[in-house]
């Protein structure tokens, strides 16, 4: 377990800071699948202690122990089932595809979650492709499976001896990776002298979860957040040379792309992309708390109203958001398109997570939308089921939210 004092696990630096944001009892696993309601709220459970390094812009949970997260068959964090994702997912494949030059080539994905990237890309370019991840299941898988691809349910090996690859994929894995500087030291040297793969990276942005202070954006398992400079100088100083950094599925993600190289590279590029990670945690930290004492307001002023309010989207936001508030009683529902949730219940606040057509019978008057770039695709499949309700996305402030 870190503690304060220690050095950055991104670019080894003292910190001394004090956490500019802590919350107590944070389930440990916001995607398992949870049989039952005491399965459900007896989940593992750890602090969250976020500190920042003043030299990098990195950002860790000072109180994180890995040994309590959960990665195995019960761990559902599949996205693809919504088309929105998909479309997204597609072009990214092809951009990648088109930019490097990937046909017939050798794909590895760390942390390739079911395989749906992974097929896509090798289904796309006629690619071989090579997986790992320790949550593997075959038959959750949304993807048309390709024959020449082959995942093993394990952590990428600490010290790889597989085939070399053309690229090197890894998507919404290294948050999930306390010390982050020697796993991507780990990746740089499984690429044997004189191969030089594309690899490309797909994190979370600190950046607007910072500026709009939200909060059910931090949860236990992402132990590591990147601003844009931190995630630059993570690759410089590891033996990458960064080609591009961009934002993509509506500013939540930052995608970096690079080149192993034997050449020493500068500590830092200028970034010169939004404000500053040192500015955004001051006025963070002076704002999340208003903002979370508004929203404990606002669910209770609904339930003192008898109002029905459901949160779509049965995954990791929707349990930080309950587990923060610590107000569960005041939400009804939770409801998500993925069928292997339905039925289980929600990590922490034991809510059962039901299917899009449970609302019928329901009649929510408020549904919080967690993840904003789905709400035209909810509004379609309220339109569907006939059910007229207020539709709020969770983006930015509760101020937005009138509790009248």
């Amino acid at each position: 377990m870190k503690g304060l004092g220690d050095t950055c696990p991104a670019c080894g630096q003292a910190v001394e800071n004090d956490p500019f944001y802590c919350c107590a009892e944070q389930p440990a696993n916001s995607v398992l699948l949870c049989q039952s309601l005491e399965e459900a709220t007896g989940v593992s459970r750890g602090d969250v202690s976020l500190v920042l390094c003043p030299a990098c812009g990195f950002i860790f949970n000072a109180a994180y122990d890995p040994q309590i997260c959960i990665y195995d068959r019960k761990y559902e964090e599949t996205q693809t089932h919504s088309d929105v994702f998909n479309t997204f997912h597609h072009k990214l494949a092809a951009s990648l595809l088109n930019s490097y030059g990937l046909h017939n080539k050798n794909i590895l994905e760390i942390g390739c979650g079911k395989g749906d990237f992974l097929n896509l890309l090798c289904r796309m370019g006629n690619n071989r492709g090579i997986g790992y991840d320790p949550s593997y299941v075959a038959e959750r898988s949304q993807a048309v499976l390709s024959e020449n691809v082959t995942i093993y349910k394990q952590f990428f090996p600490e010290n790889y001896e597989g085939e070399q690859v053309d690229c090197i994929i890894c998507k919404m894995t290294l948050e999930h990776i306390a010390d982050v500087h020697h796993f991507l030291g780990r990746v740089r040297k499984s690429i044997a002298p004189g191969n030089r793969p594309t690899v490309f990276f797909q994190v979370p942005d600190i950046g607007p979860i910072l500026e709009a202070s939200r909060f059910w954006d931090i949860y236990y398992e992402h132990c590591s957040y990147f601003s844009r400079e931190s995630l630059v100088t993570l690759f410089q100083q590891s033996g990458f040379k960064v080609l591009t950094v961009t934002n993509g599925y509506e500013q939540q993600y930052l995608m970096i792309e690079a080149l192993p190289t034997d050449v020493p590279m500068p500590a830092l590029i200028e970034t010169n992309q939004g404000p500053d990670v040192r500015q955004l945690v001051n006025s963070f930290s002076l704002a999340v708390r208003q903002h979370i004492r508004r929203w404990q307001q606002l669910l209770q002023a609904w339930h003192a109203q008898n109002r029905k309010v459901v949160l779509w989207g049965g995954g990791s936001k929707a349990v930080a958001f309950l587990a923060t508030l610590k107000c569960s009683l005041t939400v009804d529902l939770v409801v998500d398109i993925n069928p292997h949730k339905q039925g289980r219940y929600l990590p922490g606040s034991g809510h059962r997570v039901v299917a899009p057509e449970s609302l019928v019978s329901v009649q929510p008057d408020i549904i919080l939308v967690m993840n904003p770039v789905y709400m035209e695709e909810i509004r379609s499949q309220l339109i569907l089921l006939d059910i007229k309700c207020e539709l709020f996305p969770m983006c930015n402030e509760s101020r937005n939210i009138s509790g009248n």
